[in-house]
C-alpha cells in the first residue's frame, strides 16, 4: 500500500470511528445520505462499490449517450453536499423505466412515484398515463413537474410530502416506483410507504445501488418478503446518472488509490453513477 493510499483510507475511516479526533469535524459537513452511507461502509464494501462503478463506466455495453433533453440537465451543486441528494438519471434511463409499463393500459393503471428528481411523472404523463401520483419533499422539483405537465390532457397528481413525517394519500396503486436515499433506513422507509398504498396485485420498482448499502441490503429484501412480495427480477446497472466534474474527480482518485487502476485504460470523459432496478411483485 502506498502512502497516498494509506492517507485516503485513514481519512475515510475516521468518519465512522467513534474514537477519532477528526470524526466530529467530518460530521459537521452537511453530507447527503448516500455520501454518509458510503463513508460508513467497511473497506471491503467500499472496494466492491468502486468496482461496480468502474465496470459500469468502462464496459463497452454500458456506453450511453450523455445528451439531455429539455427536462433537466446537470445539477449545479456539489454532489455530496446536495440537500436532497438529487442526481437526475439519463434520458435513456428515464425512458427505460417508463418502458417497464409498456403492457399496461395507460387509461386504467394507477401509478405512484415516491421521489422523482428523474421526472418519471412527466414521462408517463406524456405517454398518456391518466392516473399518476407523484410525491416528493422538494417543492421546486414539484413545481417543475407541475409546469412541464400543465398543458397535458391528464397531468399527474402532485403531493408535497416529507416521508420522514409520513405520507398522506387515500389511494392505492397498481405500480409504485421508489427512488429512496441510499441507506437501509431510507430504503425501508420508502418500501413501507409503498406497501401501505399498494393494490392487492401490485408491482414495486425500487431503484437503488445495493453496493452503496452494503451487506445490510438483505434487510430490505426480507421486509418486502414479509409483506407478501417476492423479488421477481433484479436488473443490474439499470439506471445511469451523469455526475459533475467534482464528483468525477473524487471517483477517479478513489479508483486510483483504492483499486490501483492508474495504469488502466483512460476513463470516459463523462462518468456515471449507477443503480439497479429491483422488481417486487405481489399476488
Amino acid at each position: 500500500m502506498t502512502r497516498s493510499q494509506s492517507v485516503v483510507r485513514y481519512l475515510v475511516g475516521t468518519y465512522k470511528s467513534p474514537t477519532s479526533m477528526l470524526a466530529p469535524l467530518w460530521r459537521v459537513v452537511p453530507l447527503n445520505a448516500t455520501t454518509e452511507q458510503v463513508l460508513g461502509l467497511d473497506l471491503a464494501e467500499q472496494r466492491a462499490y468502486l468496482e461496480n462503478l468502474w465496470q459500469f463506466n468502462h464496459h463497452p455495453k454500458q456506453a450511453r449517450s450523455a445528451h439531455h433533453d429539455d427536462l433537466y440537465g446537470h445539477s449545479k451543486g456539489i454532489g455530496f453536499l446536495r440537500r436532497f441528494n438529487q442526481l437526475p438519471c439519463t434520458v435513456e434511463s428515464r425512458r427505460a423505466r417508463a418502458d417497464l409499463l409498456r403492457e399496461l393500459n395507460p387509461a386504467a393503471s394507477r401509478i405512484l412515484i415516491l421521489g422523482d428528481d428523474d421526472l418519471l411523472a412527466v414521462e408517463l404523463a406524456q405517454r398518456g398515463f391518466r392516473h399518476v401520483t407523484v410525491a416528493d419533499c422538494d417543492e421546486r422539483l414539484l413545481e417543475r413537474i407541475r409546469d412541464e405537465t400543465k398543458d397535458l390532457a391528464t397531468p399527474p397528481q402532485i403531493i408535497a410530502a416529507d416521508f420522514r413525517a409520513g405520507f398522506v394519500w387515500d389511494g392505492h396503486a397498481d405500480v409504485i416506483f421508489l427512488d429512496p436515499p441510499y441507506s437501509v433506513s431510507g430504503a425501508e422507509a420508502f418500501l413501507q410507504l409503498a406497501i401501505a398504498h399498494a393494490a392487492p396485485k401490485s408491482r414495486i420498482y425500487l431503484m437503488i445501488n445495493p453496493f452503496v448499502v452494503g451487506r445490510p441490503f438483505s434487510q430490505v429484501i426480507t421486509r418486502a418478503v414479509h409483506a407478501g412480495y417476492h423479488l421477481a427480477k433484479q436488473r443490474p446497472s439499470f439506471n445511469g446518472y451523469p455526475i459533475g466534474w467534482f464528483e468525477s474527480t473524487i471517483l477517479r482518485l478513489a479508483w486510483r488509490y483504492f483499486l490501483g487502476v492508474q495504469n488502466a485504460p483512460k476513463a470516459p470523459e463523462q462518468l456515471y453513477f449507477c443503480s439497479d432496478c429491483f422488481e417486487f411483485q405481489r399476488g
